[in-house]
């Protein structure tokens, strides 16, 4: 029986002891989506959002627009009617905040207004995986509302997340990929949660430090092994960029792996990768 820890993620960035782990009792522990959410209904383009008066822009307070008690960012670049545009979920570390994140991965400079980006607080400072999560469900309405205001592009739909975030961020790659085009694992690991439950095929892109004393080099390896597997993508690679390493994946699915000599944090040069592979994957 596969072990995991907690439904909580307690590692934060500062601890490198591991968690401590429990084993199932019994069958896969997975993600249950809320009844008729978009994470069960998918979305179709166009979403009602492109027929809506333009809405705010700008960098906007979660918490103010009422989408989200515990808060957080939305940035909404200047739009041109009908342009459907990519969405960016970022989730913090453990006990941090999207404010933070939206620092740290340098995101939007990259982007140059071709994205909304969206970065929640989690409920209970760090993200909640079990099977009825709160920040799951939060997610799929914080897309909801997105969609009903926004015009935005349901097949570019992406997730990234650092640490405790990027451990979230393949949570829900795993549980309920279909909504979502690619995900991004900046120093993560899916040891942390039942990876019976993956299904279906998902892009994605993997940041991990060798010398990371957080999640261990080791860990990132065998996820980006494990989701090549469920791509059923090759096992050899080849220089996708100066940093990174691309597999051959069937279409339309792309895996990326970014290995450096860093540690347990968000390189600075991470906002340009995954926007190269936003970009290139859509």
């Amino acid at each position: 029986m596969r072990s995991v820890p907690l439904a909580l993620i307690l590692l934060s960035a500062c601890d490198s002891s591991p968690p401590p782990e429990v084993q199932f009792p019994s069958g896969p522990q997975c993600f249950v989506p809320s009844d008729g959410g978009v994470f069960t209904t998918g979305l179709s383009a166009p979403v009602p959002g492109c027929a809506v008066a333009p809405q705010q822009t700008g960098v906007l307070d979660l918490q103010q627009l009422k989408w989200s008690r515990s808060g957080g960012v939305l940035v909404v670049p200047e739009l041109t009617a009908g342009t459907a545009l990519p969405v960016v979920f970022v989730f913090h570390g453990a006990y941090g905040t999207g404010e933070e994140a939206r620092e740290q991965f340098a995101l939007e400079a990259a982007a140059d207004g071709g994205a909304i980006f969206v970065y929640p607080n989690a409920i209970k400072g760090t993200w909640d995986i079990g099977r009825l999560s709160n920040d799951g469900w939060r997610v799929e309405t914080l897309l909801g509302n997105l969609a009903a205001n926004y015009c935005i592009d349901p097949a570019r739909i992406y997730l990234a997340g650092f640490s405790a975030g990027a451990v979230f961020t393949l949570y829900l790659g795993c549980n309920v990929p279909g909504p979502f085009r690619g995900l991004v694992s900046v120093a993560g690991s899916e040891t942390r949660f039942d990876n019976r439950c993956c299904t279906g095929s998902i892009s994605a892109l993997f940041i991990h430090g060798t010398g990371d004393d957080a999640f261990p080099i080791a860990q990132g390896r065998y996820t980006a092994n494990d989701l090549l597997h469920r791509d059923q993508c090759s096992s050899t690679s080849t220089p996708d960029s100066p940093r990174c390493q691309g597999y051959v994946c069937p279409a339309p699915w792309s895996v990326d792996f970014c290995e450096w000599s860093g540690g347990h944090v968000v390189p600075g040069w991470a906002g340009e990768e995954i926007w190269r592979f936003v970009d290139e994957s859509g």
